[in-house]
């Protein structure tokens, strides 16, 4: 197979994933805004900028659940391209271990960015216990 024509099926399958034909959502956007909206409720924090009726939870959240649902995608794409590379490598032990690599280093950037949101989580529903003696789940 040429290089061209393997980066045209790359190009294509990216392009299916950011177009959202792919099933992506792992964990919904909709319900990390709503934690993390739960979790900040109840503080005292400053309104937006430019939009005074959106308090900073909510911009907060939404920044979050943004980053979380790029994560996803790329998540996706690199055990897409992983994947794609394992089945092209006919065997050849070089390429199957880059592949296995590729796919290693996407399932590590996933834990990673999972445990980063909840210890953020967490942080926020522990400021919250101590701000207003209520906790999150009573909210829920």
């Amino acid at each position: 197979m040429t290089k061209i024509r393997k980066q045209i099926i790359i190009f294509t399958l990216l392009a299916i994933i950011v177009t959202g034909l792919l099933p992506t959502n792992f964990c919904s956007a909709e319900t990390v805004f709503e934690r993390m909206n739960k979790a900040l409720s109840t503080s005292d924090l400053p309104t937006g900028g430019s939009n005074p009726d959106a308090k900073a939870q909510e911009i907060v959240g939404k920044i979050i659940a943004t980053f979380l649902s790029i994560f996803g995608i790329m998540f996706m794409a690199l055990m897409i391209y992983g994947g794609y590379k394992w089945m092209m490598a006919s065997g050849r032990e070089e390429e199957v271990k880059k592949a296995k690599d590729t796919i290693r280093a996407a399932i590590i950037g996933l834990i990673i960015v999972m445990m980063a949101y909840a210890i953020s989580y967490f942080v926020a529903s522990g400021l919250q216990r101590a701000t207003t003696g209520t906790s999150t789940e009573s909210t829920k």
